[in-house]
């Protein structure tokens, strides 16, 4: 395969996971209006013990059944291949149903002894049952990432997404005169029906692939499992400490906040807000960021093995240029229209203030995403996940420290003192290990003035002109619109976003990325 098409099934594989993500974002305001904040916090806390399942159940075999698979036919040799798949499927599968098992008999001490609530126990047991064909699916879709047939996995997870809305949409109305539990137990019920789905399409997928051989291979491979072992324990013991590291922090979170306010009720609604709207809307217009990392960690790979420093230093600069820029646009908006974006997507005025305290985290989160992203372009994941590991004891300590006595003000620093940390680590050792040295006026003092200015303007429009009659959301989009506007206007008026730096990304897609040598000397 080109590297084009390669190219082109990374960034199929990326649109497919924005726009799940995206519309996943969308069904969450509306879970959030149907369930409550208080039915939020439940859901976020059903959902930390689930992400725990997933990393036991999948113990990292989509990457392993990607990396063998790949070489062996890269070999030409298919019936290789589909032996790792299906020793790897049967591994995964064995797993996967001691997992489910466990969550099934253990469901009621879990639920009432770890989560210390009583209403996540009937979503725990509905959840352990896609937990094997999760495992089944993940293996899959490791296989068909190696043999590049991207379609499938692609429309999988849409597939898998659509069910799970469609679902919870046609149930939740009925469920939620029941109890928050009722309602968690319908929308886990739609995920594990998601995920059967999921599994079902991707394995139509290989039956259709596997009707279509010439001829009957001699499969001869050996030690299987031994290969599937090597690369999936180092990465599952990582990924058990910080799925675990994870759901500690958000158990110690709830019962600080219940320390605090002294009611649970006020509590798990106040942890709803934070976890399930407030973060959540801070991370939604990292998306696309996120997507085009995917597509970055190969690209930067290239440049690293070529030996080309100057296309290397030049790339790493652009990127972090523009990370910079998008990060200052989503402060100034986030800080021009908290209570706007607040009553416009969640009808709540708290959840407003709490995104204008926490909007200048931004820049340190895109930087974050796209640091990481391009560490392990550079073969830096070792640094990546001490760093994350580091963050997750940090967190904890603060957690303890802070949210019994100060409640949502302490979490609030706790989410301040990690997304600064983290950021500054990652980005220090990219600085070390390329040499390169930050540009401070065009990065970020040129952005910030930028944006001050063009908020300011945007505010007085939204104040002073016609806008303010429209609707809430047409107001506000319409005050967004003008920020993006005013706000890149500037910036090429200015002279910090140039227009032939766009050339890169565009020539990247067309002819596998290359920097046109007029470009690197600018």
């Amino acid at each position: 395969m080109s590297k084009r098409s390669m190219i082109t099934g990374a960034l199929i594989l990326s649109a497919s996971a924005l726009f799940v993500r995206m519309i996943g974002f969308v069904f969450r305001i509306y879970l959030s209006g149907a369930i409550g904040a208080e039915g939020m916090g439940v859901h976020t806390l059903i959902m930390s013990m689930y992400n725990v399942c997933v990393t036991l159940a999948t113990s990292g075999m989509a990457g392993a059944v990607s990396t063998l698979c790949a070489e062996q036919l890269s070999l030409g040799r298919p019936a290789n291949a589909r032996r790792i798949l299906r020793r790897a499927c049967g591994l995964a599968l064995a797993i996967s149903l001691t997992v489910c098992a466990a969550v099934l008999i253990f469901a009621q001490p879990i639920g009432a002894g770890m989560l210390r609530d009583a209403r996540t126990v009937m979503p725990l047991r509905i959840l352990a049952v896609g937990l094997p064909f999760l495992s089944l699916a993940a293996c899959l879709r490791g296989y068909f990432i190696s043999a590049r047939r991207v379609g499938n996995p692609a429309v999988s997870q849409v597939l898998e997404q659509l069910i799970k809305m469609g679902f919870i949409m046609l149930l939740i109305g009925w469920a939620v005169p029941y109890g928050i539990e009722t309602a968690c137990a319908v929308v886990m019920g739609g995920m594990t029906l998601g995920e059967i789905a999921c599994c079902v399409y991707s394995f139509a997928g290989y039956l259709r692939a596997s009707k279509k051989r010439t001829q009957q291979e001699k499969a001869d491979i050996t030690g299987v499992y031994h290969k599937i072992l090597k690369i999936t324990v180092p990465l599952s013991v990582t990924s058990y400490a910080r799925s675990f590291l994870h759901l500690w922090e958000d158990v110690l979170i709830l019962a600080g906040l219940k320390a605090f306010s002294g009611l649970a009720g006020v509590a798990t609604g106040t942890y709803g807000m934070l976890k399930g709207m407030v973060m959540p809307m801070l991370i939604f217009p990292l998306m696309l960021l996120s997507s085009f990392v995917i597509t970055l960690t190969p690209e930067i790979s290239r440049m690293r093995a070529t030996g080309n420093t100057a296309r290397l230093e030049w790339a790493v600069n652009m990127i972090l240029h523009y990370t910079c820029v998008a990060g200052v646009l989503i402060v100034a908006i986030f800080l021009t229209f908290p209570f706007e974006i607040g009553a416009a997507v969640y009808k709540s005025a708290e959840v407003g203030e709490m995104l204008k305290r926490l909007a200048f985290l931004s820049p340190f989160m895109c930087i974050e995403i796209v640091t990481v992203g391009i560490l392990s372009g550079l073969e830096e994941q070792a640094s990546t996940m001490r760093y994350a590991l580091l963050d997750s004891f940090v967190r904890i300590s603060l957690i303890i420290l802070l949210v019994g006595r100060m409640g949502v003000d302490g979490f609030m620093i706790v989410v301040i003192v990690s997304n600064m940390l983290t950021s500054v680590l990652n980005f220090r050792r990219l600085m070390r290990i390329t040499g390169i040295k930050p540009n401070l006026n065009e990065w970020f003092l040129k952005p910030v003035l930028a944006a001050a200015a063009t908020c300011q303007i945007a505010r007085a429009a939204h104040n002073y002109l016609p806008m303010e009659a429209l609707p809430t959301v047409w107001s506000l989009l319409a005050g967004i619109a003008l920020i993006c506007a005013s706000y890149t206007a500037t910036l090429f008026s200015i002279g910090s976003v140039k227009l032939k730096d766009f050339s890169w990304l565009i020539n990247r897609i067309k002819v596998s990325g290359k920097i046109p040598d007029k470009v690197v000397e600018t």
